[in-house]
C-alpha cells in the first residue's frame, strides 16, 4: 500500500506511535501500512510493525488472533526453556483472549469494548502502554 509522507506519517501519529496489533513503539522508518476491515478500525488502514506483519502474513485480525492464542501450546510442546520458566515460576500462561492494541485504543476503534472504556483514564495512551507491557513481563 502507498501513502504520502504525510498519509503515513498521520497513520502513525493515529496509533499514537505504536504497532495497531502488538502496541510496541514504531521507528520512524521500517513499518508497514496494513489496509484491514472498516469494522475494525476507523479508516481500514493501520500501522504494523515487522515483526507482527511478518508472523501474521495475509490472515485477518480474527485468523492472527487465533494463531497467537496457539502459541503457548506451542511452547509447551516444543520449547525445554518454556517448561523450564514456568516450573519456576518465571512466566504463567494465561487463558484470555488475544486483545490488540487497536481494541484498547481512543478514538480508533469504531465501537469501544467495556474493557476498553475501564482503561480511559487521565494518562496517555503510551503510558498505559508502558503500564501493560510493566505488568505483562512474567505472563504470556
Amino acid at each position: 500500500m502507498h501513502l504520502s509522507k504525510s498519509k503515513r506519517e498521520a497513520l502513525r501519529r493515529q496509533f499514537n506511535g505504536c504497532c495497531a496489533y502488538c502496541g510496541e513503539v514504531l521507528p520512524a522508518q521500517g513499518w508497514h501500512a496494513e489496509a484491514i476491515s472498516k469494522e475494525f478500525v476507523e479508516g481500514g488502514i493501520v500501522p504494523v510493525c515487522t515483526t507482527c506483519r511478518t508472523i501474521k502474513g495475509n490472515s485477518t485480525p480474527d485468523e492472527f488472533r487465533a494463531l497467537l492464542a496457539e502459541q503457548v501450546d506451542r511452547a509447551l510442546r516444543h520449547s525445554v526453556n518454556f517448561r523450564t520458566a514456568m516450573r519456576f515460576g518465571l512466566v504463567s500462561p494465561r487463558a484470555e483472549r488475544v486483545e490488540f492494541w487497536y481494541q484498547r485504543c481512543d478514538g480508533i476503534r469504531p465501537q469501544k469494548s467495556d474493557k476498553a472504556q475501564d482503561e480511559t483514564g487521565s494518562s496517555s495512551l503510551r503510558d498505559r502502554r508502558l503500564k501493560l507491557n510493566e505488568g505483562a513481563g512474567n505472563n504470556l
